[in-house]
């Protein structure tokens, strides 16, 4: 036996101990006929005690029912009591040992043990192994390896285990996965290979996980698990909703943000198209979308908006007498009661009362009148009017409950009491001021700069000190038109036309940020509960958000510093991500290219294409890569076609067109199931080869297709339909390489579009100069009405087939329908209503997300856009 003196000793040391305390407390006047064994167990040779999980005893003796026990593992061995033993000899011990699955390893006994009654007695067993093979063992995986480490939406990935039995017995492999979907594993001898596509996104707290278990014939088998993280959340949208992706739906100026309770920042109103002005939204920090929501009983401009106790924002006054309620639930707004006259550039300030005090603003000239509003009754009531006059001023409430009234066309300052309903007098700044920043300093002070109506080279920014009711000097002057007090407590100030900077009220001192993405000339600023500052707005063509982060002193913004383009394209990639490339922008063509990742929402950019170009075609090839060909940067024709290469996001020439293609030859690509690429302009096909990097022509079209669709139908055939001046549509056979006549459509359309629904019909909708919908069926080549839709012409819309297999209609550049989306639904053969998307859109593109949203980009018509997402 294998036995070291000091667990030797150790073992004589407690069983001495053990034998002291043998004996047993007795109930007085009770005789005590049983006693107890002390039961300590050891293995007598290898393996190792740490193989052994268990170790159970079992007592015997004539005329005692059998009794187990459990032993506990103790240095050097297993121990454990049992009780409540008959007095007597002849008592017998048998000890078992166990291993992983069960198997028994060890065996022992200790017979003709006496009981003495009141007595614990010590048993030793010695336990020896069992004679014949070892107990069978698990397979083991000896690699798990996968092709990523992260995974990307909808993303796939190859997961393979490889593995051996200790026996030598077959495998078996079989795969599992908490989210996303399998592929067909293929199996070997000793190895499992997999492929695994990622779901578009998770709910928040999941981490998809892919388990592989192999089993032996013997019944016993391992598990190995994968997981990953870096999927997206899935969208907390709601469904059928349109939101804006890095800015808002428009450029705005002189509006309002609110921060709500739920953490997002309500905008409303500003100089815009006044449509445009009467819609809402709310921006999402967390998302990084701004969503539409109900539009406002009239267009408001520099009025106020107040977050009420109850949760919904007051919305006053902006060039009207009117106000209304928000409520943030619904996104929508109801009248409630209206104030005594119009105001604008006025201030509204909730009372600790929950109370609404407005004061002053314009109509016509600044006015010197305060009201009240009461919550309650959703009524105004007058107050004691302003000793002066103010318009464009600011309002602060005070620790004390007072409101401090600064500035307005006037140098002066004055402090309303609610608990009185009196005004007094707070001094005068050293110039009148107006539009101007004024903060609340964590010292109860307020400062004030920028607004200066005459500003001399010894202006400076002043505080007011309400424990003193005097205005003192604090630091330079800056053209302030947006400013918050950060945790730190100093002051990020914007500046016209300029950027940002830090002021300190502790030194006065003036510092820099990093430097802004845009200028901003009239934004809001919102600090919110993440301590970040968001910057939305400044000037009515001025959409993009910005983030400021006062732990780094920089600024960041999801969207790209060249998104404004129109007649582009966009691809979605293998990886999820979607190349936006080329297109028309304000100075011209460019040849420059983006990436939008929807995981992370935000824009970045890749390299630029080989020569500018716009009307162009995009097309995904087997490879991975994308082939662009066509359009043009003027009016000559362009031959140059070129190539993208994802993996290393740089453009590489492509075979030149024989003959080129100009911009009145829109062209229309399509990739076939050979994996080549039909290009059709006008009455010129040509295919590409991407395996030999060649075009060549295959076949003439019977008639002249400027800006036509081509559709890929389930027969392999391809559809072309019209395109100005044809009012035709032709077949074309890839396995012969000849065109045929397909049965007209009846109507001359150009920039219209062609979609392939579920039932293998052809949906071509608008395009000019029609407003009609009509279905072709390639089986009977025939079409039949796909109901007239319900706006005036649409040229450059967009037609997307969302999931659910209805088609989403976007924009267009006739009528009001730039501006409007609507949903077909095969299964009815009806439109539904138009919805307003915020701004219109022409030649822009519509792109299916991996999520089943809608990515929408650029376009023009009223000013250029930011883009959009569809949620189904």
């Amino acid at each position: 036996m294998r036995r070291q003196g000091s667990t030797l000793l150790s073992w004589l040391t407690v069983g001495l101990v053990w034998m002291v305390s043998g004996c047993r407390p007795e109930v007085p006047n009770t005789p005590v006929t049983a006693g107890a064994a002390r039961l300590v167990a050891h293995l007598e040779q290898e393996p190792a005690p740490a193989e052994v999980e268990r170790v159970s005893v079992t007592l015997s003796a004539e005329g005692l029912e059998p009794r187990t026990v459990e032993l506990a593992r103790v240095e050097g061995g297993w121990g454990g009591t049992m009780e409540d033993i008959p007095a007597g000899d002849a008592r017998a011990f048998h000890a078992e040992a166990f291993g992983a699955g069960g198997a028994k390893l060890f065996v022992g006994q200790t017979p003709d043990v006496t009981i003495v009654a009141g007595q614990t007695a010590r048993v030793d067993i010695t336990l020896r192994p069992l004679l014949g093979p070892p107990p069978p063992r698990p397979p083991e995986v000896v690699s798990a390896t996968n092709s990523a480490d992260r995974a990307t939406p909808a993303g796939t990935l190859t997961l393979r285990v490889e593995a051996r039995d200790p026996q030598g017995s077959a495998l078996g492999f079989s795969w599992s996965a908490s989210l996303g979907t399998l592929g067909t594993p293929v199996n070997g001898a000793s190895a499992s290979e997999i492929s695994w596509t990622a779901p578009p996104c998770v709910s928040a707290g999941q981490t998809p996980s892919i388990t592989a278990t192999v089993s032996n014939a013997l019944g016993l088998s391992t598990s190995r698990a994968f997981s990953f993280a870096g999927l997206p959340e899935c969208s907390r949208l709601e469904p059928g909703s349109w939101s804006a992706i890095t800015g808002l739906s428009w450029g705005r100026e002189s509006f309002s943000a609110t921060l709500l309770p739920s953490g997002g920042v309500l905008v409303i109103g500003g100089v815009a198209t006044p449509t445009h002005a009467r819609m809402t939204e709310v921006y999402e920090p967390s998302l990084g979308v701004s969503r539409l929501t109900g539009a406002l009983s009239e267009w408001r401009v520099r009025h106020t908006a107040t977050v009420l106790p109850s949760g919904k924002v007051l919305v006053a006054g902006g060039g009207t007498a009117s106000a209304e309620l928000y409520d943030p639930t619904t996104g929508t707004s109801t009248p409630t009661g209206a104030m005594s006259g119009p105001r604008s550039s006025h201030t509204a300030t909730r009372l600790p009362s929950g109370q609404v005090l407005v004061v002053g603003g314009w109509n016509g000239s600044a006015l010197a009148t305060a009201e009240l509003y009461e919550p309650a009754t959703g009524m105004w009531r007058p107050v004691r009017p302003p000793l002066k006059s103010h318009g464009s001023h600011t309002a602060t409430l005070l620790p004390s409950g007072q409101v401090l009234v600064v500035g307005g066309d006037t140098a002066s300052a004055e402090l309303y009491d609610p608990a009185a309903d009196t005004w007094s007098s707070a001094g005068s700044m050293q110039e009148a001021r107006m539009n101007h920043v004024a903060v609340p300093l964590p010292s109860g002070k307020v400062w004030v700069t920028g607004g200066l109506r005459e500003a001399s080279f010894e202006a400076a920014s002043e505080v007011y000190d309400p424990a003193t009711g005097a205005w003192s000097a604090a630091g330079e002057h800056r053209d302030g038109i947006a400013a918050v007090v950060l945790p730190s407590g100093k002051v990020l100030v914007l500046i016209e036309g300029r950027g940002a900077e830090l002021y300190d009220p502790a030194t006065g001192a003036w510092a820099p940020t990093g430097p802004m993405v845009r200028t901003r000339y009239r934004p809001a600023m919102t600090l919110l509960p993440s301590g970040e500052v968001l910057v939305l707005g400044g000037d009515n063509d001025q959409a993009i958000a910005e983030l400021y982060d006062p732990a780094t002193n920089t600024w960041r913004s999801p969207a790209s510093k060249t998104l404004n383009r129109t007649q582009h394209t966009a691809t979605l990639l293998r990886s999820g991500k979607v190349l936006v490339a080329g297109g028309g922008t304000p100075g011209g063509a460019v040849e420059t290219a983006e990436l939008y990742d929807p995981a992370t929402n935000a824009w970045s950019v890749t390299g630029g294409m080989r020569v500018p170009r716009r009307e162009h075609t995009a097309t995904l090839l087997r490879s991975g890569k994308v082939l662009v060909v066509g359009g043009a940067a003027t009016g000559e024709p362009l031959r140059p076609a070129e190539l993208y290469d994802p993996v290393t996001g740089t453009w590489s020439a492509a075979a030149d067109l024989e003959t080129g293609i100009s911009v009145p030859l829109t062209p229309a690509a399509v990739l076939l199931p050979s994996g080549k690429v039909l290009l059709v302009a006008g009455v010129l096909a040509a295919l590409y080869d991407p395996e030999a990097n060649t075009w060549a022509p295959t076949g003439g079209l019977r008639s002249d297709h400027q800006t036509p669709t081509a559709t890929l139908l389930p027969s392999g055939q391809v559809l072309v339909v019209g395109g100005a001046p044809s009012a035709t549509a032709e077949l074309y056979d890839p396995a012969t390489g000849t065109w045929s006549t397909a049965a007209a459509p009846g109507e001359e359309r150009s920039r219209h579009t062609a979609t392939l629904l579920p039932s293998g019909k052809v949906l071509v909708a608008g395009g000019s100069p029609v407003d009609t919908a009509r279905l072709y069926d390639p089986a009977t080549d025939t079409w039949s009405a796909a109901g007239r839709l319900p706006l005036p012409p649409r040229s450059g819309a967009t037609a997307t087939l969302l999931r659910s297999g209805k088609v989403l209609l976007v924009g267009g550049d006739d009528g009001q329908g730039g501006r409007r989306s609507n949903l077909y639904d095969p299964a009815t053969n009806v439109w539904s209503a138009s919805e307003d998307i915020g701004s219109q859109r022409a030649y822009h593109t519509a792109t299916l997300l991996p999520s089943g949203q809608v990515l929408v980009v650029g376009g023009y018509a009223e000013g250029w856009a930011l883009g959009m997402l569809y949620t189904p």
